[in-house]
């Protein structure tokens, strides 16, 4: 069990805005959560908040990468991962229950091997925050809530401070890959990013960050779209 001490700092920490479920959940999406979750789920007693967590003690064998989700969704990337890269470890994290569930629901139904999969029902940034330095070779932040509202920006994902975070907690040469759909969403990571000083964008002309990466995975997001939104752009950093 947590600590209270853990309890009162993880809550603290907490970076989420707005409901974490919507309607209630049907008996498959209930039972897989009840079932596989708890298996497969990164336990509240490791998120210390203090860089000292080694992604590796999440999983029964090493692994020759690791990495690390923010807001999965529906999962869809996240599987594709795992199936294109068994030889890697991916830790996911979504705090909407029913986003985790549909998931969980879904693996859980096609009987997915998960050796390589550890999935957090929260704030990732919680995860992100008790890792240790330099442990994880990439980081995925696909189409975070962009807050469009001025007072509100403050709120979003790909800001300095989260930066100095996913600095410290990748390798060198480590991937940090951001997409979105909404322009100024898109200005703004870039900016931040490359103000940051820790990254380099990989694009050398406009075509790369129009184009998906080699072998991408779409999400049920970025094929549907958000109402108003245009072209989805792939934004591509090294950590130097």
């Amino acid at each position: 069990m947590t600590n209270k001490n853990n309890k009162e700092a993880v809550y603290h920490e907490r970076s989420l805005f707005g409901r974490r479920q919507g309607r209630a959940l049907g008996k498959e999406r209930q039972k897989a959560l009840d079932e596989l979750l708890p298996e497969i789920g990164v336990s509240k007693d490791y998120l210390t908040l203090k860089a000292d967590q080694d992604p590796t003690h999440l999983f029964d064998k090493p692994y020759d990468e690791y990495w690390l989700e923010i807001g999965f969704g529906y999962g869809e990337h996240v599987r594709g991962l795992m199936l294109q890269n068994p030889d890697k470890a991916f830790i996911g994290a979504e705090p909407f229950v029913n986003g985790m569930t549909s998931f969980l629901k879904d693996i859980q139904e096609e009987n997915f091997p998960t050796n390589n999969l550890r999935l957090l029902m929260d704030d990732g940034m919680l995860l992100a925050r008790s890792f240790k330095p330099v442990s994880l070779d990439g980081i995925y932040i696909l189409n975070p809530d962009p807050w469009h509202k001025t007072r509100h920006h403050k709120r979003r994902l790909v800001r300095q401070e989260n930066l100095d975070i996913f600095a410290s907690i990748l390798k060198k040469g480590g991937d940090l890959i951001l997409t979105t759909d909404v322009e100024d969403l898109a200005n703004w990571m870039i900016t931040e990013t490359i103000n940051h000083g820790a990254f380099e964008w990989q694009a050398s002309c406009a075509a790369d960050w129009q184009t998906p990466p080699a072998n991408w995975i779409p999400t049920r997001y970025e094929v549907k779209g958000a109402k108003g939104a245009k072209k989805m752009v792939y934004l591509l950093f090294k950590r130097m």
